[in-house]
């Protein structure tokens, strides 16, 4: 099994990579980067680089705070980051459970004798994760030409706090470079290969509670009774266990995607764009992030209540172990599983919907703000 087992972290290993660059420290044992030590110092470097670049963000941040009059945007970002690195911290404390369920995933495929195409889901997870960090060089490339960041540096070069501390400023004028290179930098490494971990296994115990699904209707053709409830009953404990450990960081990801789509609309409105390449990019990344983890979580949990509900047929189906059957199914897959935002919140694609919603509704009210605004300006410069 540990061959098979290994194929699957193959098919995993751009995510494993990532989540090793950001303190998780799970690479197949086997692999290049344990048995070269010119790799595995490669590796150490950009994990403790990965490191440097939270702090600098984090304390260049703090001193965005401070030094920007208007606080809502900066006390904002900086309560953003401070959720992507407990993000981080949680993900590192619940490395154990990230393993078991790949090898729960694999234990359940071979018993449905369900094998997917290793190279192909590799090159889906490679393609997925160099799209999203593409995205995000591309963001952070253009920020420095648009009107936010002219506007963003001359706030913090004419900060009042100068006027006191003179030789604060020579320490302090490049936090704007900073902050937009190592905050974004940080959140997409995190929350791309957190984002990617889970919606490809979603869509992996997607396939199998179809698979089981499948097996319950053409029952006796190439399927035995047996396997498909021991299935149908790890992959729910595997769904209960990701519901347990990786819902928070769910809930973290969608909730900072929302703020960042709200945020670059916001900019639009209020600065004036020159090029569409910053916004697009940026919106097309986050829009990424909360398609991957609603959609693939929604999607497994219909197929989980698609699996049961043929599950529950089986006992009929088999009138000779009926009995038996019913005891079985009602003692073991009566109970009701489903991936939450944090507990809180069914992820279904209705979620989605409402997301943008509210999006929209609040882009209005800025907007129809916006223009109020625009015509008092106005109207002063007039008189």
């Amino acid at each position: 099994m540990n061959n098979q087992m290994n194929s699957l972290e193959k098919s995993f290993l751009p995510i494993l990579f990532l989540f090793n660059l950001t303190g998780l420290e799970y690479l197949p044992s086997h692999g290049v980067f344990k048995q070269n030590r010119f790799c595995s110092f490669i590796s150490e470097f950009l994990k403790y680089l990965f490191r440097f670049l939270q702090c600098l963000g984090i304390i260049a941040q703090i001193f965005s705070v401070i030094l920007l009059e208007e606080k809502k945007v900066p006390v904002s970002v900086f309560i953003l980051v401070t959720l992507q690195i407990a993000v981080n911290i949680q993900t590192c404390r619940s490395r154990e459970q990230i393993r078991v369920i790949l090898m729960k995933l694999w234990k359940c495929s071979q018993m449905l004798h369900c094998y997917q195409n290793g190279q192909k889901l590799r090159a889906s997870i490679s393609a997925f994760i160099v799209f999203l960090i593409l995205l995000n060089i591309i963001y952070i490339s253009t920020y420095f030409y648009s009107n936010e960041y002219a506007v963003y540096r001359s706030l913090i070069q004419n900060s009042h706090a100068f006027y006191n501390l003179p030789k604060l400023k020579q320490y302090t004028i490049h936090i704007p470079e900073v902050c937009i290179i190592a905050n974004p930098t940080a959140a997409a490494l995190v929350f791309s290969s957190l984002a990617g971990y889970y919606g490809f296994v979603c869509l992996y115990v997607k396939d199998l509670f179809n698979r089981i699904e499948n097996g319950i209707i053409h029952l006796g053709k190439d399927f035995s009774h047996l396997p498909l409830i021991q299935s149908y009953i790890e992959l729910a404990g595997l769904m209960k266990s990701m519901d347990d450990y990786l819902s928070f960081s769910a809930f973290i990801i969608v909730l900072s995607s929302l703020a960042g789509l709200f945020y670059i609309n916001f900019g639009i409105l209020i600065f004036s764009i020159d090029g569409c390449v910053h916004p697009l990019t940026g919106e097309t990344y986050f829009f990424s992030l909360v398609c991957m983890v609603i959609l693939s979580a929604s999607a497994a949990n219909r197929a989980f209540l698609t699996a049961k509900e043929a599950l529950l047929s089986l006992p009929a189906k088999i009138p000779q172990h009926y009995d038996e059957l019913k005891i079985i199914v009602c003692r073991e897959c009566m109970k009701d599983v489903s991936l939450t935002l944090w507990k809180v919140y069914k992820i279904e694609p209705s979620l989605l919907l409402s997301a943008m919603g509210l999006l929209i509704t609040y882009g209005m009210l800025l907007a129809t703000l916006g223009g109020t605004i625009s015509q008092q300006r106005d109207s002063l410069l007039v008189d």
